[in-house]
């Protein structure tokens, strides 16, 4: 990532990469345990990484088939099932290639030009009936530059996802919503009630107001493919205009440029570190209270 960097960008780098080392000291004074040790430096290694978009979500909310219509192609295998069992990992490759890593992680190599320069993940399904899918999960968020987050139209933000989301933004990370499935509802007010409500708890939830895309992402992927056939370099028609994809697409390919993924890559580990100082510090509180009971009791 240093090879585009401006100076002032790289002297912040630096310095952010010596602040968080100053981290990793004290928590080592202080016998933080592996894992916590581990996720530092695993957001430290991710300042040398492409932009990492990961997305998130329960079981058969969309997530593979919304990954399928910004790849453009059915690459990634759907169902009604939780289908995907470890994290995917998908990066730029002159044609498809798999390749497994020692942490339960499939590196997918693609022939899609955009991912020379973003990462794309998915995630197990968050509430699967298999455990292990949500672990895995939320694992990974605290490597991510941002967060897509993928809810049901027909389900929208459950009690598991205010859950789940909740620990997201413990991380301190940016999140992005996509309601999939928008298609199932026929009314347009009935869509822009699913709209509000989601935004409403999203606000209270997150303190922010988070971009909020409502689409169909088999409509798109439709479109898309349809387009393929005809000979066209990019989908048109009444079928990509319902689908509502272009927005969020153009979002995330366009109008996130370059300065605004380096920012967020530069948050990434700063989110991490407050997480774990604002931890320790509770811990640091506690011994102090312990400490003064003592000296009262010597005194």
């Amino acid at each position: 990532m240093q090879r585009v960097l401006t100076r002032e960008q790289d002297q912040l780098l630096r310095r952010e990469r010596s602040l968080l080392e100053d981290l990793r000291v004290l928590l080592v004074r202080l016998d933080a345990p592996d894992d916590d040790l581990e996720r530092l430096k695993r957001a430290l290694h991710q300042l040398d990484e492409l932009f990492l978009l990961v997305v998130v979500g329960e079981f058969n909310a969309g997530k593979t088939a919304f990954l399928n219509a910004m790849l453009g192609e059915r690459l990634l295998t759907e169902g009604v099932l939780p289908t995907t069992s470890q994290i995917q990992l998908l990066r730029y490759g002159d044609q498809l290639r798999q390749e497994m890593t020692g942490d339960e992680t499939l590196i997918v190599h693609l022939p899609v030009e955009w991912l020379r320069e973003i990462n794309l993940v998915d995630t197990p399904g968050t509430n699967a009936v298999i455990q292990r899918h949500q672990e895995i999960t939320e694992h990974f968020v605290p490597r991510s530059d941002l967060v897509l987050f993928v809810t049901s139209a027909d389900r929208p933000f459950s009690e598991s996802e205010r859950a789940f989301l909740e620990r997201i933004r413990q991380w301190g990370k940016k999140i992005i919503i996509v309601i999939n499935k928008i298609d199932l509802i026929q009314s347009q007010s009935e869509r822009d009630q699913v709209v509000q409500f989601v935004a409403d708890n999203a606000q209270q939830l997150l303190g922010v107001q988070p971009k909020i895309f409502a689409v169909s992402a088999r409509s798109a992927l439709a479109a898309k493919l349809a387009a393929r056939e005809a000979g066209q370099d990019a989908p048109s028609g009444p079928q990509w205009e319902a689908s509502r994809f272009a927005p969020l697409e153009a979002y995330v390919l366009h109008s996130l440029d370059a300065a605004q993924r380096l920012r967020l890559k530069l948050e990434n580990p700063l989110g991490v570190s407050a997480r774990l100082a604002e931890t320790y510090s509770e811990r640091i509180n506690s011994r102090k209270g312990v400490l003064r009971d003592d000296f009262s009791a010597l005194d």
